[in-house]
């Protein structure tokens, strides 16, 4: 909201509460997500796993990674324009699990089924939701470059040499990650079979 609201009316004031809303959230999402991997493992040693098994979990680890991106890309660029429409998927996906939660009691812990005990699981789940980070972060800039182009809200956007830099460069590195974790995925089932 907060960055809807900077980009608006072009208070940097309100770019910076985002900003900084956004990093607590990060924090707050990284902490939440090594207490829930501590308390696996209070639960028992053989139900203890890395956060990243079911729906509920990946839903955090993607807008985490979804919001590092993004947050590194506006200290790289010096823009905060951009905040606005990636928070739009971050916002979504937390939307998503606050029903999920509600809805299915989504945030129990539960034992690893046979099929996900396997280191392989620690690197490929990770290295695929580095790759829905970054390509979910370069959907939305291309939102704001379709916007920028046709003149809608073309003054408070950064420029469309600018927006086209920040998109090619998520995609390289959400392709460099899909391509990793495509290769894992056939080691992980090449392992199980």
């Amino acid at each position: 909201l907060f960055y809807w609201v900077g980009l608006i009316s072009r208070s940097e004031t309100d770019y910076s509460i985002g900003s900084k809303l956004c990093w607590a959230a990060v924090v707050l999402g990284f902490t939440g997500l090594m207490v829930r991997w501590y308390e696996s493992y209070l639960i028992g040693a053989d139900i203890g796993h890395i956060p990243i098994s079911n729906l509920y979990e990946v839903f955090v680890l993607f807008s985490l990674i979804t919001s590092l991106f993004y947050l590194y890309y506006e200290r790289r660029y010096a823009t905060r324009a951009l905040g606005p429409f990636v928070m739009l998927v971050v916002s979504a996906a937390v939307g998503f699990l606050l029903w999920y939660t509600v809805s299915r009691n989504a945030q129990e812990i539960q034992p690893l089924v046979p099929a996900l005990q396997s280191w392989w699981m620690k690197i490929h789940v990770p290295a695929n939701f580095i790759g829905y980070g970054t390509f979910a972060l370069a959907a939305m800039v291309s939102v704001a470059y379709l916007l920028k182009q046709r003149g809608i809200l073309a003054e408070r956007l950064p420029s469309l040499e600018l927006l086209d830099d920040v998109m090619y460069k998520a995609i390289a590195v959400g392709f460099a990650f899909f391509t990793i974790a495509t290769i894992l995925g056939a080691l992980w089932a090449a392992e199980a079979w």
